[in-house]
């Protein structure tokens, strides 16, 4: 597992969703824009996230109160696939764009 740069996760959190997305899509130069970056990530982490580590009961047994506490939370889980990562792209990266479109919709809770 990494080391989560919480200064990063914190600045990516301040930025707008679409800039995210932008940012993202660097990680993958044969794509066509965000939305085909996001879809070659988005499986894994669904695996990872919604059936793994079972977001939809973990929300309800933890306080995530905060954006901040869901996406460290959310950050730390996907640093135990970093080597697993379709793309090389950084896990506060991910963590923030997932809960700035929602955990509950991603994982259908």
């Amino acid at each position: 597992m990494t080391e989560i740069n919480r200064e990063h996760l914190r600045a990516y959190l301040d930025c707008p969703l679409d800039d995210l997305e932008q940012e993202l899509a660097l990680y993958d130069l044969t794509s066509r824009g965000p939305a085909e970056t996001w879809n070659k990530v988005a499986a894994a982490v669904r695996v990872w996230l919604c059936d793994d580590w079972g977001w939809c009961r973990a929300r309800r047994e933890n306080d995530f109160a905060e954006l901040y506490d869901l996406a460290l939370a959310v950050a730390v889980v996907l640093s135990r696939h970093i080597a697993e990562m379709p793309l090389d792209a950084d896990e506060c990266l991910i963590a923030a764009i997932l809960v700035k479109r929602g955990m509950d919709r991603f994982c259908g809770c």
